[in-house]
């Protein structure tokens, strides 16, 4: 007995929704939308934001705790000079952040122009 598919091919495929392609494009000027505000926001994001006591304090807990925890640790847990794992992530960020603070404080912003050091 011959199946009456095999004689037409593959059946074809089911039909979409009436709305499917309209959701498609939405969903992808969404996306399109979303990727534009988050590159807009990278682009204007002030490396001083944050800089406060707070952040100083957190930041001297973590280097009392972890001397430098940005040093990379290998396997043994020795620190190197190679690459291996941090000593601590968390604490590495705040010190990352504390150094663009320090950067930020020598900076003369009176008349926007950041970018230029104090004499």
């Amino acid at each position: 007995r011959v199946q009456a598919s095999s004689l037409h091919g593959p059946a074809p495929p089911a039909p979409r929704p009436p709305h499917f392609e309209h959701k498609m494009k939405l969903s992808a000027a969404v996306l399109a939308a979303l990727l534009g505000a988050a590159s807009a926001l990278t682009a204007q994001q002030d490396p001083c934001a944050g800089c406060d006591e707070g952040l100083a304090q957190a930041y001297q807990a973590c280097a009392r705790e972890h001397g430098n925890p940005c040093a990379e640790r290998n396997d043994a847990g020795i620190v190197g000079s190679g690459p291996g794992t941090k000593k601590d992530m968390s604490c590495c960020m705040k010190k990352q952040k504390h150094d663009r603070c320090l950067e930020c404080k020598s900076m003369d912003c009176e008349f926007k122009t950041c970018n230029v050091n104090k004499a």
